[in-house]
């Protein structure tokens, strides 16, 4: 059977992903801001759980309308097929989303369709009482100007828990995010990846998953999982596949520093849970101290910046010297992701492409720059 499904993502990160879905031949069916819709049987779905690096959520679409009052919706609802994926004790949760609709109140729309689906599964278990004690399935109403579509959550906990950060540190960049930018990047397996400013290890962490091909959705589960029609022996087939895809034989040239020691020892840690410590060369270290001059390096990095403007007052002498650092460099690649005011003139060099992405809420700009490809 083909489902239409949504994968989300960072606004920013939409073509990315849609090539990330084209890699895994599943059948794309249109874009929008932080949305890319895509055509594929069960297993399709699984695989793009497992498989995507740069999306949030993989929802189903389990129906759509243009619904203009709350009696639209409540008659919509009770219309779908919702009893293939839902056992008869579980529970659910309702989220809403509402843009430029008539329908712009989200308690009002989360209660509407919860009784709605209520009256839905009643009459498709033919039962006088729907009982809620299992575990939930997560749906959402999502309205865009009177278009609705009814969604159902796929994924579960958010695609970027990967299940290997356990050891954090403050504002840290997505795994999704770093992901896109080290795909949309001139880093491959062969070449050389340094991160003078790795935190807790993101970047180098997904930069060694994507270099050994691990699955980034190996270490978790996924909500599909408890669906009524899972296909356990098809998902089992599918985690086998992805094991062995893994390259076991490449050695990867990973350099990973960070002034802040705390921040290695959690980022060693990370990547010792994700499997590819052995693939990641951690050292505490100032971007001052750092070995320059290695042949067609890729750095990838999202240095610090402040909220501020004396945050950034203070910042400005290490922005200044990661210029130094780019100037100096002249057959590596750079790709920095900052919200730093006046990053380019701090730098004291125009970026040869710049890109908006939101980490979390916060709008920053992917800033890159061009070394020659290898000889």
């Amino acid at each position: 059977m083909e489902y239409k499904a949504v994968a989300t993502c960072a606004f920013g990160v939409e073509a990315m992903l849609k090539r990330e879905l084209i890699e895994l031949r599943l059948s794309i069916d249109g874009a929008s801001n932080g949305r890319v819709y895509f055509r594929s049987d069960y297993a399709g779905v699984m695989r793009a759980n497992l498989w995507l690096r740069s999306a949030e959520h993989v929802y189903l679409v389990l129906g759509e309308e243009t619904i203009k009052s709350f009696d639209e919706l409540f008659d919509w609802i009770k219309t779908l097929d919702i009893e293939p994926f839902v056992k008869r004790e579980d529970a659910f949760i309702i989220n809403a989303q509402s843009q430029k609709s008539a329908l712009f109140s989200l308690r009002d729309i989360q209660k509407i369709t919860k009784k709605s689906l209520i009256e839905n599964l009643k009459t498709a278990f033919d039962v006088s009482v729907f009982n809620e004690t299992n575990k939930h399935h997560d749906f959402l109403v999502y309205l865009m100007e009177d278009k609705a579509e009814f969604l159902l959550d796929t994924s579960g906990a958010p695609l970027h828990k990967r299940g290997y950060r356990e050891q954090n540190v403050a504002a840290p960049i997505k795994e999704t995010l770093a992901a896109a930018i080290i795909l949309q990047s001139f880093y491959s397996k062969e070449r050389i990846l340094i991160d003078p400013f790795c935190g807790s290890g993101t970047i180098p962490i997904e930069a060694a998953m994507i270099g050994k091909n691990i699955a980034p959705g190996l270490n978790r589960s996924f909500a599909f999982e408890r669906f009524k029609n899972h296909d356990s022996p098809v998902y089992k087939r599918i985690r086998k596949d992805a094991l062995l895809a893994i390259d076991h034989e490449t050695e990867l040239k990973i350099f990973a520093s960070d002034v802040d020691h705390a921040a290695i020892t959690a980022a060693q840690d990370n990547a010792f849970t994700a499997g590819v410590d052995d693939q990641i060369h951690f050292k505490t270290s100032d971007i001052r101290h750092i070995t320059t001059d290695l042949p067609y390096a890729v750095y990838i990095t999202n240095p610090p910046y402040g909220r501020r403007l004396e945050d950034e007052q203070k910042l400005e002498p290490l922005y200044r010297y990661l210029g130094q650092v780019l100037k100096k460099e002249k057959n590596a690649s750079f790709y920095i992701l900052s919200a730093f005011m006046g990053f380019e003139k701090t730098i004291g060099k125009r970026a040869d492409k710049t890109r908006v992405l939101f980490n979390g809420n916060i709008k920053s700009r992917l800033y890159q720059y061009f070394g020659p490809k290898p000889q």
